[in-house]
């Protein structure tokens, strides 16, 4: 059968109820060239969605057994943490890679010694190298290759990244869904090193770090408690919210700045607690590279459709940290089809 070369006849009910979707997801955006162009990928992405996915697009239903949350709320991060919540343990492997990264005396024989002693991190780490995300030349077949190319900072953000991620436990979650998560995740930490690369940053693995970690507190809140997760959800779909404002209203804090009193709490690097503390710390978004990285790559990530499914509101983007990047939407744009395939190259990786 020869094929007519029409395009797809265009549903106008589909793209009317595509157009309110979107308007919805950047309704608190504010304007920039950025916001311009990601509002046209969007809607594509929507409306193609909704003809092939339609599912995708009907309320969430939740079990009837949820407790419900008590409602107390706490002074902050610190309280929070203290009361019954178990944090998770952290792996002695991270530790250690903590501890070589830390140490100006550490060398790359030490780096290699811990990861050939871990067969699933040797295995990730060879696999990453492998991958898009790094334009290597030739097959890596060891990790002491991996190293050696990729250098010491590379090939330590690189593992601290992987292992970081065996913290988000894949367990059932009615609220929370693990895969989009992790799918997050892992977007952010991609799109945060394409948008350090086109900033001429420098040390590109280390904003794929602070992407990869930068929602720990989320995580924690929302496996905290079950009735608080869906107290989250609820207020985060309703007129005027996002989740950032939901979690201030209910708990008198937000995500961010628990992840960061975690990462400070567990003695990780600098520049990752600032990636997770600052995304959505205004004065900091401003100031510092790690938290306007990763604020920039968390907006872009969840307009792209890698979003947690908690609201349909994306929230702000700091116009000024847009502009300080000195890169454009349309250079963000012609990179999609390659961050699209290492999002998904990654995903694939880490997840198993």
């Amino acid at each position: 059968m020869v094929k007519s070369g029409k395009s797809p006849r265009i549903r106008p009910d589909v793209k009317e109820a595509a157009a309110r979707h979107v308007h919805k997801l950047f309704m608190q955006a504010g304007s920039s060239d950025l916001v311009r162009v990601l509002k046209k990928e969007a809607f594509k992405q929507v409306y193609r969605q909704m003809i092939h996915e339609p599912d995708l697009f009907l309320p969430r239903t939740f079990p009837d057994d949820i407790e419900p949350w008590s409602g107390e709320k706490v002074a902050g991060p610190g309280e929070f943490l203290s009361g019954s919540l178990v944090l998770p343990t952290l792996p002695q492997v991270q530790i250690q890679l903590q501890e070589i990264l830390d140490d100006p005396e550490s060398s790359m024989e030490d780096l290699v010694e811990i990861i050939n002693n871990e067969p699933k991190l040797s295995a990730a780490v060879l696999r990453l190298a492998n991958s898009g995300l790094y334009q290597l030349d030739g097959k890596v077949e060891t990790p002491a290759k991996a190293v050696e190319i990729l250098g010491f900072e590379k090939a330590g953000s690189l593992a601290l990244g992987t292992v970081s991620l065996s913290l988000f436990k894949r367990q059932n979650n009615p609220v929370l869904d693990l895969k989009k998560f992790w799918k997050h995740s892992i977007a952010c930490g991609v799109v945060a090193q394409e948008i350090a690369i086109l900033a001429k940053l420098g040390d590109p693995e280390r904003f794929f770090a602070g992407g990869l970690m930068h929602d720990l507190g989320l995580h924690v809140i929302f496996e905290s408690d079950q009735g608080l997760a869906l107290e989250l959800y609820k207020l985060a779909h309703s007129d005027g919210y996002n989740l950032y404002k939901a979690e201030q209203e209910l708990l008198g804090f937000n995500h961010a700045s628990l992840g960061g009193y975690i990462l400070n709490k567990w003695k990780f690097p600098r520049q990752l607690i600032a990636a997770a503390w600052g995304h959505h710390n205004p004065r900091k978004v401003k100031t510092d590279p790690d938290a306007m990285v990763t604020h920039v790559a968390d907006f872009i990530a969840q307009a792209l459709g890698y979003d947690l499914g908690i609201s349909p509101v994306i929230g702000f983007i700091d116009r000024t940290a847009w502009e300080k990047l000195g890169i454009t939407g349309e250079q963000v744009i012609e990179l999609l089809p390659e961050i699209r395939r290492l999002i998904d190259d990654i995903f694939q990786i880490l997840e198993d």
